[in-house]
């Protein structure tokens, strides 16, 4: 059996794991929209579809990581 150390690190690595899922997906469907995009303005197009990821991901920050392992290990201690 892990010590507590060890468990709120698992919790802190799953967190980490879940957001930088999250960033990549998001920034991949971002990426494609805005390519598919440039390329039919630049066919001469005019393009009224908005994208699923209205604008650019930004990288997980510490803390987000942190808000999300917090309601890991919250969901974790409850009954």
């Amino acid at each position: 059996m892990a010590n507590p150390y060890e468990l709120r690190y698992e919790i802190y690595q799953q967190a980490q794991q879940r957001m930088m899922d999250k960033f990549y997906q998001d920034h991949e469907q971002w990426s494609n929209f805005e390519e598919w995009k440039r390329d039919r303005e630049a066919e001469g197009d005019n393009i009224t579809a908005v994208s699923p990821v209205p604008i650019r991901p930004a990288f997980p920050s510490h803390e987000e990581i942190l808000v999300e392992a917090n309601k890991i290990y919250d969901f974790v201690q409850q009954n």
